[in-house]
């Protein structure tokens, strides 16, 4: 969550705008005289042994900017003097805080909102021992909050996405269909089926463009490539199927390779290309560019 957002989602909690979020001395921090507090032996250990181990604060401090203790004293405890006063006799160089611009009044104010907040705690483990500890500092608080809003929201947005994704490549299917059907009928009509692979091309790029569908079932294949040369009919269906390749399709690079691999012709990818291509001689029907690129995808000569 960025600097940003918790500032104004911790403004709205305290009615208070915080300047700052970060390390600070020890030092420079003043704890007055009426919020020091009388540590219990247990909580005592508790907290020191979470300094020692981070070397740091797992909640963060909140004070406030002054210029009443002296040039040295830069901050005015508001709440968290429990950890203070332990890092301060560990000698703990420095600890998380978050730093506001507040007056007298707010700052009574945000410490007993803040006490109210964090006064229920939870046990963690230590040594094998058990230790209350605060349930977390403000910022933590906010990031669970706002975690758990945007896991809900991602999930509901990726149903809906998966369900547009697979009604959108059922159409997708259904005209790829209807123009197999199309090429098949008018595969004598040079200038008809040229005009059914164009409008085969535009379709397959609006897949592209929509939905990547047909740009995931042109790369997902991560197989051994087979030698279009010598390898069997049911072979180069198996593997075409694996690239999401229609039956009429399969069924038309099958017609196109024995073509090529008849005495006196070349199979190559050249060759294969010119199958595409209406108007020619050596045009195989239902076969255009787009079974080409998946004979590529599975295939090599």
């Amino acid at each position: 969550m960025s600097q940003e957002i918790r500032r104004e989602l911790i403004s709205k909690n305290l009615g208070i705008i915080p300047i700052n979020h970060g390390k600070v001395y020890t030092f420079q921090i003043a704890l007055p005289d009426p919020g020091k507090q009388e540590i219990s032996l247990e909580r005592s250990q508790a907290i020191e042994s979470s300094l020692l181990q981070h070397q740091s604060n797992l909640a963060s401090l909140i004070l406030r900017r002054t210029e009443s203790y002296g040039d040295d004293i830069e901050y005015e405890l508001v709440y968290g003097a429990e950890w203070l006063q332990v890092a301060q006799k560990l000698d703990i160089e420095m600890l998380w805080a978050w730093v506001f611009d507040m007056t007298d009044e707010q700052a009574l104010a945000a410490k007993a909102e803040l006490s109210q907040l964090f006064s229920s705690s939870i046990s963690v483990p230590d040594s094998g021992e058990q230790h209350p500890v605060d349930s977390a500092d403000l910022e933590q608080m906010i990031d669970r909050k706002l975690q758990s809003t945007a896991n809900s929201i991602k999930q509901v947005l990726a149903a809906s996405l998966d369900k547009f994704k697979e009604a959108f490549d059922d159409k997708l299917k259904t005209l790829h269909y209807g123009l197999d059907r199309l090429t098949d009928s008018f595969s004598e009509i040079p200038e008809l089926s040229t005009q059914i692979n164009q409008l085969r091309e535009q379709i397959e790029s609006v897949g592209l463009k929509s939905t990547g569908s047909r740009a995931k079932a042109l790369t997902s294949f991560n197989g051994i490539k087979t030698n279009l040369l010598t390898a069997s009919e049911q072979e180069i269906t198996n593997l075409l199927s694996q690239v999401v390749t229609q039956p009429k399709q399969i069924e038309a690079a099958l017609k196109a390779i024995a073509y090529w691999n008849q005495p006196g012709k070349t199979l190559t990818w050249e060759n294969l290309e010119r199958s595409t291509k209406s108007g020619t001689a050596h045009k195989i029907p239902g076969f255009a560019q787009g079974t080409l690129d998946r004979l590529k995808q599975i295939g090599e000569i």
